[in-house]
């Protein structure tokens, strides 16, 4: 890719992971009867999340699905992250400054892509951990052509299970965050059922608008921190494919009679419950005793051996 021609620290990393898949680091994952395993914000136990470094390390490590969070720029460029912020995951205080919003946060729709590329984005702040620095904001599209890439040298078929952040905050923004990421995936190949992806969102309406407003045939997934009631599982159902639940939610109603995986179960809609982290005692247990469809994780290597584990069982 062109693009890496500029040589920042999470591009060169990037390149590393990625020559990993040379030497046999990743396999990949062909049986569709298997749960997935999903690269939550890439590999990101690893590297600072939604780096083009940490999605490249989460392909290198076999992860099926790799998670990129959506939110729009000031000139309506999509870009990778979680936070609809920069606080937390760049210099931008340092950097600029003076533009902070009355709340004192720096927002990624008051700047431009042109901005953005200027931040040095960092992670790895964990206890014991070093501040790594010099890695930069990813657009959207340079995460799509990544896996694209990867998918054509290696012969894999890795997926992405995009979440769209706030809609509706975006909204009242002035942008249409839902008719943006279906105009981005349309112009990358996804447009069937059958691709390899799955659009998520913790807000139904933004799902039901991908559905029947933009005709959108792939999967839709609804997100969700809170109980779901059988109400909301039957609206959900009825255009959606899968919940993504907050593992608690899975772990809480694991000794009911109909836990939340069976009553999903029950009404067709997958699980992938979310989120774990270096567990892998945890994530063979989603695997083995809950049963769902698939695991977001920080760590995909440890995700993979698990899923492994708990195949022999």
């Amino acid at each position: 890719m062109a693009r890496w021609k500029h040589a920042t620290r999470g591009g060169i990393l990037a390149l590393v992971a990625c020559a990993a898949i040379g030497v046999g680091q990743a396999s990949a994952h062909d049986d569709p009867a298997s749960p997935l395993v999903i690269a939550h914000r890439g590999a990101s136990g690893y590297l600072p999340e939604h780096t083009l470094a940490a999605y490249a390390m989460a392909y290198a490590q076999g992860a099926d699905l790799i998670e990129p969070d959506v939110v729009a720029t000031n000139d309506g460029v999509l870009v990778c992250s979680h936070d609809l912020t920069l606080d937390r995951t760049t210099d931008v205080a340092q950097r600029f400054p003076e533009r902070a919003r009355e709340d004192g946060k720096f927002y990624i729709i008051d700047f431009t892509l042109a901005e953005l590329k200027t931040l040095s984005k960092h992670g790895g702040v964990r206890e014991g951990e070093p501040l790594a620095i010099g890695f930069q904001i990813a657009t959207l599209d340079e995460m799509l052509a990544l896996v694209d890439r990867l998918n054509h040298r290696t012969g894999r078929s890795v997926g992405i299970i995009p979440e769209m952040k706030s809609p509706a905050w975006h909204e009242e923004q002035g942008f249409d965050l839902v008719r943006g990421l279906h105009a981005a995936l349309s112009a990358h190949g996804y447009n069937a059922r059958t691709d390899p992806a799955i659009v998520q969102c913790f807000e139904l309406n933004a799902l039901r608008r991908m559905r029947v407003e933009m005709g959108c045939d792939l999967r839709l997934a609804y997100l969700a921190g809170d109980e779901i009631s059988d109400a909301t599982l039957d609206e959900v159902a009825s255009f959606c494919d899968a919940i993504g639940p907050s593992r608690k939610l899975v772990e809480d109603d694991a000794g009911a009679s109909l836990g939340l995986v069976e009553r999903a179960h029950a009404r067709g809609l997958g699980v992938y419950p979310y989120t774990i982290d270096n567990e892998p005692d945890a994530a063979r247990r989603f695997f083995g005793r809950h049963h769902v469809e698939g695991i977001f994780i920080n760590y995909p290597d440890v995700g993979v051996a698990a899923r492994d584990d708990a195949a022999k069982e």
